[in-house]
């Protein structure tokens, strides 16, 4: 599973230094499984302003949500919130996990999602 893969830079180190050895294939799973328990997603859009790129979040995600499309995550954020540069980011609580990005091609549907315009925001976030 790319979740898996995607999550190992978090969850290996942490594990080796408690073990002091390197960890088994079955040790690996079994941290997997305890950290993907607590698993929550929040999505970031990135908006061009000027030479800069800013992210603004868009939605969030449970782990039972997330599971829904966790098979198909381009598709999911294309047929959703069609085309754009996304950030998918990751926490276990809050622990930030890491981020995977996705660049769906195709029409923004998520423009009515924004707090405040993309200006607005950059202009209140200095």
């Amino acid at each position: 599973m790319w979740v898996k893969k995607a999550f190992r830079d978090y969850y290996k180190p942490k594990l080796r230094r408690e073990l002091k050895r390197d960890p088994s294939p079955e040790e690996m799973d079994r941290r997997f499984e305890e950290i993907y328990a607590n698993v929550n997603c929040v999505l970031l859009v990135g908006i061009y302003e000027g030479v800069v790129i800013s992210f603004h979040e868009i939605a969030q995600f449970t782990l039972e949500e997330f599971n829904q499309f966790r098979d198909r995550p381009e598709e999911y954020l294309k047929d959703r919130f069609g085309g754009g540069n996304f950030k998918l980011n990751f926490f276990e609580g809050p622990s930030f996990i890491v981020c995977v990005n996705f660049k769906p091609k195709g029409e923004p549907k998520w423009e009515h999602l924004l707090k405040s315009p993309p200006a607005q925001a950059a202009r209140n976030n200095p």
